[in-house]
């Protein structure tokens, strides 16, 4: 358990120096005590040293309790023993003056912790009130039983509680928190250094006002002291209540116990006279502590505030992502700096939603995630393009969330936070052409084109409409690779697939499966010779010689076509289909090109018309 710190000043003092200046102030408080508030059967009204004790000891640590505890009694001890004589007494009371403040202290450390946060101030107030209570409750019976059995002649056992109970009841609420308030603060218990001198002027205001009230004796003045302690509480809050409360329970005591002041009158006895006292300063208290402490959580609640938008406007403003808030009918609530800096467009040039920056093949797309966002609730990432300020496109990543104003009536938004994700995208992108693409001839390969076909299949199947599949290799290829190397191996293969592609519609698909081996993928076939057609052109393309470097050579190819509408046959069969006919090309002499036979519809099928299939 924390305690609140003291002053630096204070902190870096020895302990026993420590010891010995709070023995000394706590004497000193105990002799004004003892003189100057004087009441009832000799018991002092306002006790100030247990208040001031039990605030030393929660701003220091538990470790130095010891210490400063026998100072206290021995500060006790002396004043008593000078006006009671040695003896028993004297020590009873001391122990009793010391053991309220020890366990205040104790309950409100372990309950609280920081007795000086105001952020726990209701807690603090609460704890400490319950603490105080039972603590003087019980140094008051303790006390009291001493003065009664000490007494040569009978005493009132009531009014010794009573008196004693409301004296350090009093000192505890006010000088504790005085003690504690100075040893934190320190000269910022004057306020900030701009109305330090309007705190004394008030202050003074406070004190003159007092001094004045308790100066007559007509009771109903008492009550204009009132309206200085709100001033001052008003305008500075703890800095005001603490002092000023402090200051008017010295004045109205040390004013009573002089026999002058509203509450000393005839037919008034002393009892009464201490008790009407105490009720007054408990009043002031009363009527003080509320706005005080209203004041001081609503400026810890607006403190609260102004840090929250700063951590907010601090990580908004800063940050390298894009972070922004749409509302429903499509206005931008705020867009963070970082737009300058990642899409080159300036805060008033993106204040309303730039629909016409995304790219046209991703719009739709945002529209409908922004738009099932609003509808549902759920979170949602979208990938997009978007221009940049130059004209290029940037690839953005980003996250929505709906959330809704705590302010009542406002309509829900969507918070987002989008950043640059382009190197990512095309690194993707990059690693899914090398995973799909030859790197020898730019082409397809064989994971590319499987995928191809699954789809080519299924949207044959779906739609009726035949599909061709060209299986063919480079006639003798490995005798070219072995005869010349294989850098001109590579070059041939190259050339090859620049002139099969030449020979191709912007709709078909070729890929190279590896080697010499090579594919070609027709969809939507209108006119039954289209395949034939495309290997007759690619035969004829290869009629003349390949240069490299100084070398010209003579390249021919072996086709196998599978045609038609794959009813019952999936990927591996018709390349069984094409990989057959190639092989009957094979045999048929090279460079020429075989139809495998049309797969059979089912019988529940619709037939569908295939040329059948004829040689070269």
């Amino acid at each position: 358990m924390t305690n609140a710190s003291p002053s630096p000043l204070a902190a870096a003092w020895p302990l026993p120096i420590r010891a010995f200046v709070l023995a000394l102030g706590l004497g000193i408080c105990c002799w004004w005590s003892v003189v100057f508030t004087r009441g009832p059967l000799g018991l002092s009204t306002l006790w100030v040293a247990s208040g001031v004790l039990c605030g030393f000891l929660l701003t220091s640590p538990r470790s130095e309790w010891p210490a400063f505890l026998v100072a206290a009694f021995v500060a006790s001890a002396a004043v008593n023993f000078q006006r009671n004589g040695v003896g028993v007494l004297g020590i009873v009371l001391s122990f009793a003056n010391v053991f309220d403040a020890w366990l205040v202290a104790v309950i409100v450390a372990r309950r609280i912790g920081d007795a000086s946060s105001l952020a726990v101030i209701k807690r603090s107030v609460l704890t400490a009130t319950l603490a105080t209570l039972l603590a003087c409750t019980i140094s008051g019976i303790i006390a009291s039983l001493a003065r009664d059995l000490a007494a040569s002649s009978p005493a009132s056992f009531g009014v010794l509680f009573q008196t004693w109970l409301a004296s350090h009841v009093m000192g505890m609420a006010i000088f504790a928190t005085l003690t504690i308030a100075a040893r934190v603060e320190g000269k910022r218990l004057l306020g900030k250094p701009g109305r330090r001198l309007e705190l004394v002027a008030t202050l003074v205001l406070v004190a003159t006002g007092c001094w004045l009230v308790f100066s007559q004796s007509r009771f109903p003045v008492a009550f204009l002291i009132f309206p200085p302690v709100l001033l001052c509480v008003f305008r500075h809050r703890f800095s005001g209540f603490v002092p000023a409360t402090a200051i008017i329970a010295v004045i109205a005591t040390m004013q009573t116990a002089a026999g002058q002041g509203p509450f000393v009158s005839p037919g008034v006895s002393d009892v009464q006279r201490t008790l009407m006292l105490q009720s007054f300063i408990a009043s002031v208290c009363l009527l003080a502590f509320p706005m005080a402490a209203v004041l001081t959580e609503r400026r810890l609640l607006m403190h609260r505030i102004a840090e929250s938008e700063h951590e907010y406007r601090l990580l908004a403003d800063h940050s390298r992502d894009l972070v922004g808030r749409i509302g429903a009918d499509n206005v931008r609530h705020y867009i963070s700096p970082s737009v300058k800096e990642m899409l080159g467009w300036s805060q008033q040039e993106f204040a309303h939603v730039r629909w016409d920056l995304i790219h046209p093949d991703d719009a739709e797309r945002v529209r409908g995630v922004f738009s099932g966002v609003f509808k549902t609730g759920t979170d949602a990432t979208v990938l997009f393009r978007v221009r940049h300020r130059d004209g290029h496109y940037l690839w953005l990543e980003l996250k929505a969330r709906r959330v809704f104003d705590q302010r009542q009536g406002k309509p829900p938004e969507i918070v987002y936070s989008g950043r640059d994700v382009t190197e990512r995208v095309e690194a993707e992108q990059a690693l899914d052409r090398l995973a799909r693409h030859d790197s020898l001839t730019q082409m397809g390969n064989r994971l590319n084109f499987g995928e191809r076909l699954d789809l080519a299949i299924a949207r044959s199947r779906r739609n009726g409409k035949p599909l061709a599949l060209l299986y063919l290799d480079i006639d003798r290829f490995k005798q070219i690779n072995d005869a010349n190397g294989h850098a001109v191996g590579d070059a041939v293969l190259r050339e090859f697939a620049k002139r099969l592609q030449s020979c191709l519609r912007a709709t078909d698909f070729a890929a190279r499966l590896g080697g010499d081996e090579f594919v070609v993928l027709i969809e939507d076939i209108d006119a039954p010779d289209a395949p034939r057609a495309i290997a007759e052109k690619l035969i004829a393309s290869l009629r003349d010689e390949i240069d490299i470097g100084t070398m010209r050579l003579r390249v021919t190819t072996s086709i196998g076509i599978a045609q038609g509408v794959p009813f019952g046959s999936g990927h591996d069969e018709l390349m069984r289909q094409a990989d057959k006919a190639l092989y009957e090309a094979k045999a048929a002499g090279r460079n020429t090109w075989r139809i495998a036979p049309a797969e059979s519809p089912p019988s529940d099928a619709d037939p569908t018309s295939l040329e059948s299939p004829r040689n070269a």
